[in-house]
């Protein structure tokens, strides 16, 4: 029985995790089309320890404040929004990384990453327009 109850709460939290994610969509710079964006991949930009891409130049990223990147940051890289600002401000303090831009608008952040070479970021998918490429991570 307790075997169950586990496999119905590990159930439960990947859905949960697969649901939050569905919820936004990782956006690029038209540049960036040619790059191979795997989750790991994804995990890795989003903790500042891919700071260049393979043949599109620096990483650049665009973080939307507010409920989604809660979401969004705890399925991609297991920290809430407090946690992952923290951890880019320990980083860029001690010269490790450039903090992410932070944008309260999904429009804002959609423009920057469409006229920034390299950027990346997340919005909902309702926000995603020709000017940027959708990457799915996978």
């Amino acid at each position: 029985m307790k075997t169950i109850s586990r496999s119905l709460a590990v159930l439960a939290l990947l859905a949960f995790t697969l649901s939050a994610h569905a919820a936004t969509t990782v956006i690029g710079n038209k540049n960036l089309a040619g790059e191979k964006i795997d989750a790991a991949t994804l995990k890795a930009v989003f903790l500042g320890k891919k700071v260049a891409w393979d043949g599109a130049g620096r990483v650049t990223l665009a973080v939307l404040k507010g409920e989604l990147a809660d979401e969004f940051l705890k399925a991609t890289v297991d920290m809430n929004a407090s946690t992952f600002t923290n951890h880019w401000r320990r980083l860029s303090m001690t010269g490790g990384g450039t903090a992410p831009k932070f944008f309260e608008k999904a429009d804002e952040l959609r423009k920057f990453v469409a006229d920034t070479p390299g950027a990346i970021g997340f919005v909902g998918p309702a926000s995603v327009d020709g000017s940027v490429i959708p990457i799915n991570g996978g």
